[in-house]
């Protein structure tokens, strides 16, 4: 039986690895194992079935990069796998990806091909290295198949197979049976606006804060690095990260969601729920181009508008986005019978 290892970093690679290990284990075609850069949050081993993984060294820093790559060589050498798949762009990806290269191992990269434009970005150069790398890439938007064919990758090994974000989105939903998180803080469904601020207090100052909820009650979400802190207006409140369900809920019901990082995109068009990206650029532009995804950039009063256009707008303005093309829930099994096709069929 061929041997696949899935490899990701932190949080966001985690919610792609999960549906895809628990696709493989179901399937039954593959002997599977997991890697990962910190402890996984128990709702979502629970849910996915994913239990005792291997774990790898802290590595948010780049000078801890080459600790990282000599551990996942380690690891990879004694599991001695067909096939790693590296999930997510943080730098315990990219340590995987380059460890699976160093033995000559094959490396496929999920979610691959996205590209947000800005070459300062940490994980936009995780992103470009580890798709060098990979010998095949799993794509989950139009956009990364155009990236990746521009870049002069070969057609035959990009795979269309889905956003596997959204396979976690609706498993966890499911289990859940999607209780409502937002009465933990007296709020009613679309009463309120989700603010996912960056790391650094110049993206969320309370200035903004008080004007956003002026317009609406606003929660506001502790960066999980913290550090975050400013003085808080009247309508708004900062809480810890919820679990990962809950955190899901609170953004089905959030009337918009404002955010300074990727995160969540990609779930708020999945959900309808309108969302404004305090950022320049983004790696998903499907969530631009029919999604709910507005791109304000740094400009206080392009969000403070498009914040009022939404609270102002009635449920039939509001409901005109689409859903990107195989953002069902179903990519994981996707990839396992693509990876059946390739790795056991061929040969």
């Amino acid at each position: 039986m061929k041997k696949i290892v899935l490899a990701a970093g932190g949080p966001s690679g985690a919610m792609l690895l999960a549906p895809l290990f628990s696709a493989l284990s179901s399937a039954g075609r593959f002997e599977s194992a997991a890697i990962i850069g910190e402890p996984l949050h128990p709702e979502i081993a629970e849910c996915f079935g994913l239990s005792d993984p291997l774990l790898c060294v802290s590595c948010g820093k780049p000078a801890r990069l080459s600790k990282a790559v000599a551990f996942m060589e380690e690891r990879l050498l004694c599991m001695e796998p067909d096939l790693v798949v590296v999930l997510g762009s943080d730098m315990a990806a990219l340590a995987a990806a380059l460890g699976a290269a160093q033995l000559g191992l094959p490396v496929a990269a999920a979610d691959a091909g996205l590209r947000s434009g800005d070459p300062q970005e940490q994980a936009e150069m995780n992103r470009r290295l580890i798709d060098t790398i990979a010998d095949m890439h799993f794509v989950s938007e139009h956009s990364g198949l155009y990236n990746l064919v521009n870049e002069g990758h070969d057609e035959e090994r990009l795979l269309f197979a889905g956003n596997l974000a959204i396979d976690a989105l609706a498993a966890l939903m499911e289990r859940s049976g999607a209780p409502s998180a937002a009465e933990r803080y007296g709020h009613g469904p679309k009463t309120y606006a989700l603010l996912l601020p960056g790391s650094q207090p110049a993206q969320a100052p309370g200035t903004l804060l008080s004007e956003l909820a002026a317009i609406l009650p606003v929660i506001v979400l502790q960066p999980e690095e913290g550090g975050l802190e400013f003085e808080l207006p009247l309508g708004a409140r900062m809480i810890e990260r919820p679990e990962p369900s809950a955190l899901l809920s609170l953004l089905r019901d959030a009337s918009m969601l404002l955010t300074a990082s990727g995160e969540l995109q990609a779930e708020a068009t999945v959900m309808n729920v309108p969302c404004l990206t305090m950022r320049e650029r983004t790696e998903r532009p499907s969530t631009l181009e029919i999604g709910t995804n507005t791109l304000v950039g740094t400009d206080t009063e392009a969000l403070l508008h498009q914040a009022r256009h939404i609270r102002n707008a009635s449920a039939e303005e509001g409901n005109r986005s689409k859903i990107p093309e195989k953002w069902d829930g179903a990519a994981a099994g996707r990839m396992v019978e693509m990876l059946t096709h390739i790795i056991i069929a061929d040969k």
